[in-house]
């Protein structure tokens, strides 16, 4: 069964490297799936690696929409021009926004935030949208962004140095829990303030969490892994690499 995070407005954080766009689309796919929702992010995807990442889960909502040209890579930007609300501008879809604490949704970046994005966030459960947000903590974000946001995970995967990845950190495990947004405040104060160590910290967590995931990275995990670059730069053009048939009109392709 599929848990789905209450209201329609998640911020996913996390330290540098702790898993947060894998579990971004771990997490966004299953959710897309389950409430027949396309899907649209700003960073690169790869359409054969999604292909049969669908198709061994059983996604067969989502294995159509990206026949059919409804799994979308588009930039937030043009140079320093915000692009956001070009960026959401379609109905019922998730979108998945990387980077969004450090540079597009960014608190200090406030006054350049569209107004009709930020009216339009207000409105995005009448459209059907959902929202995921990625940051590496939550007041990185725009405070309207913050107080629309009715859920969090946090995103904590084990990692280890790996010299194929050129000295970068390789995930190993997936570790990550879902709160809503008034017990993953309570979660900063007490766990990750350090008011509480140890095992303490862990039930506490336990208990806070709607939802707690952990366990060793499967072959479809890894699968996963083939459908993203974890080192691309977001600002880079991003696009959908390597349709699946040269006659699919993609409505983004390199």
């Amino acid at each position: 069964m599929v848990y789905i995070p209450p209201g329609t407005i998640t911020g996913i954080v996390g330290e540098m490297g702790s898993g947060k766009t894998f579990v971004s689309l771990l997490v966004g796919f299953e959710i897309a799936e389950a409430l027949k929702l396309d899907i649209i992010t700003n960073f690169h995807l790869n359409a054969k690696a999604l292909y049969y990442y669908f198709l061994y889960n059983g996604y067969t909502w989502l294995l159509s929409r990206l026949i059919h040209g409804y799994i979308q890579v588009r930039s937030c930007a043009s140079g320093d021009k915000l692009l956001l609300s070009e960026f959401m501008r379609e109905k019922k879809t998730l979108y998945i926004i990387d980077e969004a604490g450090a540079v597009y949704l960014n608190a200090r970046n406030f006054k350049n935030i569209p107004l009709d994005f930020l009216a339009s966030l207000a409105q995005v459960r009448h459209d059907s949208r959902r929202i995921f947000w990625i940051g590496q903590y939550k007041d990185q974000a725009d405070k309207t962004i913050r107080e629309l946001t009715s859920a969090y995970i946090f995103c904590d995967c084990p990692t280890k140095n790996s010299d194929k990845l050129g000295g970068n950190q390789e995930l190993v495990g997936k570790f990550f829990r879902i709160f809503t947004a008034r017990n993953f405040t309570v979660f900063e104060r007490k766990v990750l303030g350090g008011q509480v160590t140890g095992f303490k910290a862990y039930a506490s967590s336990l208990k806070l969490a709607e939802k707690t995931y952990q366990g060793n990275l499967t072959a479809l995990d890894k699968l996963l892994f083939k459908c993203y670059s974890s080192f691309a730069r977001v600002e880079e053009n991003p696009c959908l690499v390597n349709p699946l048939k040269p006659w699919i009109s993609y409505r983004e392709v390199c």
